[in-house]
């Protein structure tokens, strides 16, 4: 007779086989069935964890997992890979554009790895996601009211934001964990001011720590400050969900937070940004089914869902 433990590890890894020789009629099949590969519904999106503060020598940071769900009725889902993404900030001095005098500015450079679920040919694989993510990002930080916050004196100093996003861990859906680091990056930024953490010595700037970082002039007077903290600060998440519509009913079906094994066989991608502040909503889709007024409610519902779990994380509580 052989043991139930050992029947049970066979039918994991006949499973796993499966799953990998030919994912397709795997997934398609559980989303017929009204569930996920990982063994969630299609409106559940994976455990979230954020760490603030990972590195030391950054003006912020933060690590963002996307965790898969453990099931002990799912024992194949455990080898689905999680997403975990890191984003540092830096910052530098410099002057404002003529046009733009109380705005800095922000830059986004994404990269890799090479670590898990990246696949042997780590360039190949990873470019077409800095091609795609890296303006993404950069598009909603700028709309999201960062630059104007980047202003130290009026017409003569400001601040670049620099946000590097490194993609440890590719378990699908880039785009909102990239987001979400960088948002709880940005808000484990503390900004610096003039005449508090910067000091003018010779017509250039110095941290009082004794590092020079500019060669701007100081401030006439001190109604030319400016201090922001991450109070004041509007931070925006976003919720993607792929598309999949029921070869049969021709129903569509929005699949909150896809995973990586899911992402190459959905018919479209809607993501839905919104601002913790506002509560406005932006919308971006790509995909050829046509989405209707109640899918795209049921996707502002989910969203704003996703906004109210994440408040506790990215707001400050008063």
């Amino acid at each position: 007779k052989i043991p139930a433990s050992s029947s049970s590890q066979s039918t994991t890894t006949s499973l796993s086989l499966i799953r990998s020789l030919d994912p397709k009629p795997f997934v398609e099949d559980c989303w017929q069935h009204s569930t996920r590969p990982d063994g969630r519904i299609f409106a559940q999106g994976r455990p979230t964890k954020v760490v603030f503060g990972m590195l030391k020598h950054s003006a912020g940071s933060a690590l963002v997992q996307l965790q898969h769900p453990s099931s002990p009725h799912r024992p194949e889902a455990a080898s689905s890979a999680s997403t975990k993404i890191l984003a540092a900030t830096t910052l530098q001095i410099g002057q404002p554009a003529p046009d733009q005098p109380d705005e800095g500015d922000i830059v986004v450079q994404v990269t890799g790895t090479g670590g898990k679920n990246m696949g042997s040919d780590f360039k190949s694989h990873q470019q077409p996601h800095w091609d795609v993510l890296q303006p993404w990002l950069q598009r909603i930080l700028e709309e999201g009211g960062i630059p104007s916050q980047l202003n130290l004196i009026t017409g003569k100093a400001c601040i670049r934001l620099v946000v590097t996003v490194l993609i440890i861990e590719d378990g699908g859906n880039l785009k909102d964990a990239s987001l979400l680091a960088c948002m709880a990056a940005w808000k484990d930024t503390k900004l610096p001011v003039v005449g508090k953490d910067l000091v003018e010595v010779q017509g250039k700037f110095w941290w009082k720590q004794g590092r020079s970082i500019t060669s701007q002039q100081p401030p006439e007077s001190e109604a030319d400050l400016v201090e922001t903290n991450s109070e004041s600060r509007d931070f925006r998440m976003s919720l993607s969900m792929g598309v999949w519509v029921h070869p049969t009913s021709r129903t569509t079906h929005l699949l909150v937070d896809p995973s990586a094994e899911e992402e190459p066989f959905l018919e479209g991608t809607l993501t839905v940004v919104i601002s913790m502040s506002t509560h406005q909503l932006q919308v971006d889709y790509a995909g050829k089914v046509a989405l209707t007024a109640t899918d795209l409610a049921l996707a502002a519902k989910l969203a704003k869902g996703r906004a109210e779990e994440l408040q506790t994380v990215l707001v400050p509580t008063r």
